[in-house]
C-alpha cells in the first residue's frame, strides 16, 4: 500500500474512533465539566482555587468561570471565600458531585472492561504498545 493510501486509511480510522461512545466518555474526563470534578475528587484533600484548577485541566480563566458557574447550578460545587485573603476562593465537590463523578467513572471502567474483551488480551496488549510508541516518539512528530 502506499503512502498517501496508509495516510489516508489510518485518518479514516481514527476519525471512526473518534466517534466511537469509548472515546466520546473517555473526552468528557479530559475537557470540561467531567475535567474539572474529577480533578476535585481526585485532589479532595486539597485547597482548590479556580486559577489552579484551570491550569490542570488546561484551560482558560474565562472557561473555568463558566464551567465553575455551571458545576455550581448544578450543586456539584461549592465556592468558599479563603479566611486569610478575602479575594482568594476555593472550590470544593460536593456529595452530589461525587455521586456524578463516580457514575461516570465507573461507566468508563465497564466500557473499557467490555472493550477489553472484545478484542481479547493480545489485541489490548498490541493496541497498549502501539499506543505508547506513538506517545514515545511524540518529540520525533512535532519536528
Amino acid at each position: 500500500m502506499e503512502k498517501a493510501a496508509l495516510r489516508d486509511e489510518l485518518m479514516h480510522q481514527l476519525w471512526r474512533m473518534n466517534k466511537m461512545d469509548l472515546m466520546v466518555s473517555l473526552r468528557e474526563f479530559l475537557e470540561g465539566e467531567t475535567a474539572a470534578l474529577n480533578y476535585l475528587f481526585t485532589n479532595a484533600e486539597e485547597r482548590v482555587t479556580p486559577t489552579a484548577l484551570a491550569e490542570a485541566i488546561g484551560v482558560s480563566r474565562a472557561r473555568m468561570a463558566n464551567i465553575l458557574r455551571s458545576l455550581r447550578t448544578k450543586e456539584y460545587i461549592t465556592m468558599e471565600i479563603a479566611e486569610s485573603d478575602r479575594r482568594k476562593m476555593y472550590v470544593r465537590i460536593t456529595a452530589e458531585g461525587l455521586s456524578f463523578c463516580r457514575e461516570k467513572y465507573d461507566y468508563l471502567v465497564r466500557y473499557f472492561d467490555l472493550y477489553t474483551d472484545v478484542l481479547g488480551e493480545a489485541d489490548i496488549k498490541e493496541l497498549i504498545r502501539l499506543i505508547k510508541k506513538t506517545l514515545d516518539s511524540e518529540a520525533l512528530l512535532k519536528k
